[in-house]
């Protein structure tokens, strides 16, 4: 009897200390998303719909982006512990500014960036070509007209026949045929466009067209879009947060990918996010190859390549967007995902 006692002590001693090394354990975590909560995040918001953050001992939260909300910023000072970069070349213009910004890439979503120039034309038409640019008006966002020279140039494009015009980030200059080209994500913007022209009373301009895309990681410009970063502050006083919130991720990613009906009715329910379900299992036709590369096949979802570090740097200073250059190791590491 004594002896049965004291195992029971035992067991309870040691339930207890498993249950104080659990809550010495959790953290907490926000996320500061580039955007309105869509789709496009569904890794993270799967991981939280799932347990995934829970799982790793993360308390985590998901805070909207939105017109004139920066995440690097807000990363920066710790109003979140992670940040969702629409564009990886922005951390590097954080870096490298006249006072610097301490941000650091850990992972990215898109392998494959879903930037293109759009056009419309008819179903059966060819894809179009950067010569095709000739002769035409683009339509780009303000800040982003040097992305289009450096395309150009890339690819032979005599950039003296081509009419650049600042638009917003919405299709209707395109629909309605103000423009010749678009840039916009093939995503995002073209799920518009396939409604307008479906419908009986649409335009002539947009009626019974489809999009056409001439994608930068088709025509020699690499990017990696919807990078996750932190707080370089972050990655040394907490690598084990950095740690578990890329392996929740990445599990939530690879559930995406394996069954993509399953996520179109998680994310129809999450709270706050924005897109229906037609929307969202459109996307995920277009998203989830984006969302893969050999790269990350070879080494894990998430991971990045530091050469297309490297070009994208190039990128920068080519189109003198930044004062001078810095090695990739500077602004994204791998060290913190969990490889295959």
């Amino acid at each position: 009897m004594g002896i049965t006692r004291h195992i029971c002590v035992l067991a309870a001693v040691a339930a207890s200390f498993a249950t104080f090394d659990t809550a010495a354990q959790q953290m907490s975590a926000t996320t500061q998303l580039g955007w309105l909560r869509i789709g496009e995040y569904a890794p993270i918001m799967i991981a939280e719909a799932k347990g995934y953050f829970k799982e790793e001992g993360i308390d985590h939260k998901i805070v909207d982006g939105g017109p004139g909300k920066n995440p690097i910023p807000i990363v920066a000072v710790g109003q979140a512990q992670f940040g969702i970069a629409t564009n990886g070349m922005a951390l590097v213009s954080a870096r490298t500014a006249k006072d610097p910004v301490d941000v650091v890439a850990v992972g990215t979503l898109f392998q494959h960036t879903p930037a293109a120039y759009l056009t419309l034309a008819a179903a059966d038409a060819p894809a179009p070509k950067p010569k095709d640019l000739e002769g035409k008006s683009v339509g780009v966002q303000a800040g982003t007209e040097f992305s289009l020279r450096a395309f150009m140039k890339k690819n032979g494009v005599d950039a003296s026949k081509v009419k650049i015009v600042v638009v917003q980030g919405t299709a209707e200059p395109l629909m309605a045929g103000q423009i010749d080209f678009f840039l916009g994500w093939v995503v995002n913007q073209t799920y518009q466009v396939e409604q307008e022209s479906a419908k009986p009373d649409a335009p002539a301009s947009v009626k019974g067209k489809s999009w056409k895309a001439l994608r930068w990681s088709e025509h020699g410009i690499p990017v990696y879009s919807d990078v996750i970063f932190t707080a370089g502050d972050t990655l040394k006083k907490n690598p084990e947060l950095v740690k578990r919130y890329l392996k929740a991720v990445q599990r939530g990613m690879q559930f995406a990918i394996d069954n993509p009906d399953e996520t179109v009715e998680l994310l129809a329910k999450f709270p706050g996010q924005i897109e229906d379900a037609k929307k969202l299992a459109w996307r995920f036709k277009l998203q989830n190859p984006l969302l893969q590369s050999e790269d990350s096949k070879k080494n894990g979802l998430l991971w990045m390549n530091p050469v297309i570090w490297d070009q994208m740097i190039g990128f920068l200073k080519d189109g003198e967007q930044i004062p001078r250059t810095i090695p990739a190791s500077e602004v994204m590491t791998d060290d913190f995902l969990t490889k295959k």
